[in-house]
């Protein structure tokens, strides 16, 4: 794991543009895994700025929230707003959740199915959760592979991402470790309050289900970004 440290969210949100878009000039087609919340905004900004290079890039998201009343708040309209917008990529190249199906677990294997046919992940931007989380795949007894529904977390419930929806949402849609650790390269960015002892604990290198993120030490490619 190459470990880097910044003295605020700018900076690191800095380099982590520069990571991307290495790849991207590289590989225009580059299929990236896309992160919501605090953590990765300034990277998506930064990358608006060189949206140019965005013209054949693919998206599909790292999870969703399922029980939202409205698309405020959703992984959906965040992505919309900072991605699709900013960067010109056009629904044909977004590979998006629906979480308004009877069967979920369809839906699960459909984004499966869409990962063996656009994939692998060139680049997957993850933020690290309180509670060791990535994406939705929450500490337990045994980690789920591939895209799943996962039940949440009370600090997932909290997020501040749905902090103005009466509804809390208490499942997710989110893509499993196996997906996450076939992307070529991962980008984690560590930022935001109350991370400081999941933080010490993931950089100790000790590998468990109860830190889902401490499975990352088993990948050769991962950029962890973190401020100070």
């Amino acid at each position: 794991m190459n470990i880097s440290y910044f003295s605020d969210t700018e900076a690191m949100s800095q380099r982590a543009a520069e990571i991307v878009l290495e790849e991207v000039r590289q590989n225009p087609n580059a299929l990236l895994c896309t992160a919501t919340g605090n953590s990765p905004t300034k990277l998506y900004q930064s990358l608006a700025q060189c949206a140019s290079l965005f013209e054949k890039t693919r998206i599909i998201p790292l999870d969703e929230w399922v029980g939202l009343p409205t698309l405020e708040g959703s992984c959906h309209a965040y992505i919309h707003e900072h991605i699709l917008k900013p960067l010109n990529i056009s629904e044909e190249r977004y590979f998006g959740f629906n979480t308004n199906v009877i069967e979920l677990e369809e839906e699960c294997n459909r984004i499966h199915t869409v990962l063996e046919r656009e994939g692998p992940i060139d680049i997957c931007t993850l933020g690290l959760g309180k509670n060791g989380h990535l994406g939705f795949n929450e500490p337990a007894e045994e980690l789920q592979a591939h895209c799943h529904i996962a039940n949440l977390a009370i600090q997932s419930q909290d997020h501040s991402m749905i902090g103005s929806s009466e509804t809390k949402p208490t499942q997710g849609l989110t893509l499993g470790m196996q997906d996450i650790l076939a992307a070529k390269k991962i980008l984690l960015l560590v930022s935001g309050e109350g991370k400081q002892e999941v933080t010490k604990y993931l950089l100790s290198g000790t590998i468990t289900n109860d830190c889902p993120a401490s499975w990352l030490w088993k990948h050769d490619n991962v950029h962890c970004l973190l401020v100070n």
